[in-house]
């Protein structure tokens, strides 16, 4: 398995992961629409997407849903991370989306973050955070790991 390889360029800090490109941005750069995300876990990721009032919306299970916060309280102190994934949506639109799911429940394998962001940016569900909670989730239960 290839490693992660890393190298800074003035204030953006580059990320090459298995042939998919992160770029790393301050918060005030953030664009409305765009899709974040932070790490948590060894594996894991929690997705949001940047509003035009600077907050972001994203889809939680510690929050009980689809919820608004600011950027900091998005990060937890951790490092934000633009998904530089491209979309012919309006960031605007996929706001307005976002903004109409506010409320709605967390539900891991049908309503997740992953999901909820690509949603509002009217993408196509990825199951690659899903399979891996999912084993996260057995390798608990099967080895009583406390975390």
């Amino acid at each position: 398995m290839r490693q992660p390889s890393t190298w800074r360029n003035s204030d953006y800090l580059f990320l090459l992961i298995f042939d998919m490109v992160v770029i790393m941005r301050h918060p005030s750069e953030f664009r409305t629409g765009d899709i974040v995300a932070i790490h948590f876990g060894p594996r894991l990721s929690h997705y949001g997407l940047v509003t035009s009032q600077g907050t972001v919306i994203s889809n939680s299970r510690a929050h009980g849903g689809v919820v608004e916060q600011s950027i900091d309280a998005f990060g937890d102190g951790k490092r934000i991370r633009l998904c530089n994934r491209t979309t012919p949506l309006d960031g605007m639109v996929a706001e307005m989306r976002a903004r109409r799911a506010k409320g709605q429940p967390y539900r891991l394998l049908s309503h997740n973050c992953a999901h909820f962001s690509r949603w509002s940016r009217r993408q196509s569900p990825t199951a690659l955070q899903v399979t891996t909670a999912t084993l996260e989730a057995l390798s608990d239960i099967f080895f009583k790991r406390r975390r």
